[in-house]
């Protein structure tokens, strides 16, 4: 159960809210947001067999990394997640912090501030929604997620069990409750009411018109393409198979490995969001999504708000108490999301360090605290300077956050190949797998039929992310980050593996073996 909430809370919880709305809807109008979850679960099935396969066959820290260097190559297992993991996995708690901030504290205080009349809770929601306010509360987060992931990990446990699970269980049936209640209120008053007239449902439908909107049915293809950027999404409820399962009791029996993957994704994917967004859909109809998104996104209409869907859910609450509720549950999914990026983030660096991929101060482990202490304080202060550039460097903000996805999937790809290779480039490790991974299809590998699958896909998803220009990808800022994210990785394998060999150690022979418990 632990894992499966950890997974949930990694693969979006109810921060997966930041990528449905609006954006995708401004770029390409037509976007089914319920449809879209159904096609990242389908996506995320191969995915979580490859993990549980590859998990349970190496249950160790470092995980994409370990299994992409014993499997393909020490080249590969270290830039792939130098690159996709400890580098754009940065760009998860600033993201994180903006949800919490704007999805979570500022909705909570200007409800306090509508519902009960208290003006200092208007101008603090005011501020949230700033620059300035939404940095200072992702640096508070950023530091208590540096306190978790160097206490001992039960320490994080506790935290989850008892306050992140409950909050969003709460938040989530606030949210049932919310939708329901509003199939039978009158959606334009209720929109118009939440500004107290500043906007209404007429201000946004002439504003679109004005802005060149034409009315736009369901388009099957314009929700598809929204999988490539963020297709790793879901999948990311095996999350503990990338970096923590040397942590993890029983990681070695691969079945329960995949349903303690599938079983969160499907309730995230399905449970926690599709079905509410379907109803809300109804509610407010997707062609006010997409002429809101236009209206807002081409500055046509500003709202005295941050335009986002947990706002349409505050605008249809019957109580304050339910949007109270409701914002917990963000401020909980977006603090979720960035502390279980440290605490992988950490145990990768930990893996690389062991091998002799980076120096040995990255594998050090507090003898008091048994955590890689110095790691985890390396990567925060890096964090912290990705906040700056996520707060007040506007531009990157969007390539960064997709760049972030699409890494996201791309590492999914590289660990698919080496679930597919492993067999035939790891044989020792193979033939000590349990007998679930070693399963044979008319005498192919199962594990290398359902990774090259996921390799299949993830390509098609890659090249669609990178050559359709409405994803965002498709400019110098994403062209630019990424390419130098890979770019040095390679510098750093290199450098040091040179220095290494300058002092006679032969960094490959980490390789060849899977590193004890």
């Amino acid at each position: 159960m632990d894992i499966a909430w950890y997974g949930i809370f990694a693969a979006g919880s109810l921060y997966l809210f930041i990528y449905l709305f609006p954006f995708p809807q401004f770029a390409s109008p037509g976007v089914s947001m319920p449809l879209l979850l159904v096609f990242l679960l389908l996506y995320a099935i191969p995915v979580y067999y490859v993990y549980a396969a590859l998990g349970s066959a190496m249950p160790r820290a470092g995980g994409d990394y370990l299994y992409q260097s014993r499997a393909i190559s020490p080249l590969v297992g270290f830039v792939a997640p130098w690159a996709c993991e400890l580098l754009f996995w940065l760009t998860y708690p600033a993201s994180g912090g903006f949800v919490v901030a704007q999805f979570g504290l500022e909705p909570l205080f200007a409800q306090l501030g509508r519902s009960y009349d208290i003006n200092w809770c208007t101008q603090f929601a005011n501020w949230l929604g700033t620059s300035t306010g939404t940095f200072t509360v992702t640096v508070i987060m950023v530091g208590c997620c540096w306190l978790l992931t160097v206490a001992r990990l039960k320490t994080y446990r506790a935290v989850q069990r008892r306050v992140l699970v409950p909050l969003t269980v709460a938040a989530v049936i606030a949210i049932y409750v919310i939708v329901f209640v509003g199939l039978t209120e009158d959606w334009p008053s209720k929109f118009a009411d939440y500004s107290s007239g500043a906007v209404t449902v007429g201000d946004i439908t002439k504003a679109a018109a004005s802005g060149g909107f034409h009315r736009h049915s369901l388009d099957l293809w314009n929700t598809f393409i929204w999988v490539a950027p963020i297709g790793g999404i879901i999948a990311y409820s095996m999350f503990s198979a990338q970096g923590l399962l040397g942590e993890v009791k029983n990681a070695a029996n691969t079945r329960r490995l995949f349903n303690a993957f599938l079983i969160p994704g499907i309730f995230l994917a399905i449970g926690m969001l599709a079905i509410p967004l379907l109803l809300l859909t109804h509610i407010v109809t997707g062609t006010f999504f997409d002429q809101y998104a236009l209206a807002t996104g081409n500055g046509a209409v500003t709202p005295p708000y941050s335009s986002n869907l947990s706002v349409f859910f505050a605008m249809l609450s019957p109580s304050p108490i339910l949007t109270i509720i409701m914002s917990l549950g963000f401020i909980s999914a977006g603090f979720g999301i960035a502390m279980v990026v440290f605490l992988n983030s950490s145990r990768v660096m930990m893996a690389m360090g062991l091998d002799g991929a980076l120096p040995p101060l990255f594998s050090k482990v507090s003898d008091r605290l048994h955590t890689p202490v110095v790691a985890t304080t390396i990567w925060s202060a890096v964090a912290v300077a990705v906040v700056l550039v996520f707060n007040y460097a506007p531009d990157w903000e969007t390539p960064l956050l997709l760049g972030g996805t699409i890494t996201s999937v791309m590492i999914l790809g590289f660990t698919a190949a080496a679930a597919s290779l492993l067999p035939y480039r790891a044989q020792d490790i193979y033939s000590s797998a349990p007998s679930t991974v070693r399963k044979e299809v008319m005498g192919v590998p199962w594990i290398t039929v359902v990774g090259v699958i996921a390799v299949i896909a993830t390509v098609i998803l890659t090249w669609i992310a990178l050559t359709f220009q409405q994803l965002g990808l498709v400019n110098d800022q994403a062209r630019y980050s990424l390419v130098g994210a890979f770019v040095t990785g390679i510098v750093v394998y290199y450098v040091w593996r040179v220095r290494e060999r300058a002092r006679g150690v032969d960094t490959g022979l980490a390789f060849r073996q899977v590193p004890p418990d």
